[in-house]
């Protein structure tokens, strides 16, 4: 029994010290004409060093913008400059009035160049003659 607790501690503590990864959206603005409004700034943390998670940023008036985030690395015996990036890809999901766009945006970080970058995503929204231009704008960070 005392085995069994021990090596259950010893697995539990390794799986704590797996490094985490952390994504943070800041500086949300959903903007339509002259109407600019802000969201919430959000982080998820990924289990691993790779991985995905979905935030909500906005949700306001019939109005919902989500961002997903999806965190993979790439081996290359070839090429250490792959070896060593960190890829990146974006969805932006925005719904307004039950009507649902998405936007998929792929970034790629090299070495110890820092993980921050800016999104600004415009989205058409049309009902019948009545067209609607939102735009979407954040900042995300990857620690």
């Amino acid at each position: 029994m005392n085995r069994f607790l021990i090596s259950a501690g010893f697995a539990l503590a390794a799986l704590f010290t797996q490094g985490q990864t952390m994504f943070h959206i800041s500086n949300v603005t959903i903007s339509e004409k002259d109407n600019v409004r802000r969201g919430q700034d959000v982080s998820a943390q990924v289990v691993g060093s790779e991985g995905q998670d979905r935030l909500v940023m906005f949700d306001q008036d019939g109005m919902r913008a989500k961002a997903q985030v999806r965190i993979h690395t790439h081996n290359s015996r070839r090429s250490s400059v792959k070896d060593g990036a960190v890829y990146v890809t974006f969805v932006i999901h925005l719904k307004v009035d039950g009507d649902n766009d998405k936007r998929e945006v792929k970034k790629t970080f090299y070495g110890d160049q820092e993980r921050i970058t800016h999104f600004k995503e415009k989205f058409t929204i049309k009902k019948g003659i009545n067209v609607r231009v939102i735009t979407v704008e954040f900042d995300g960070k990857l620690e």
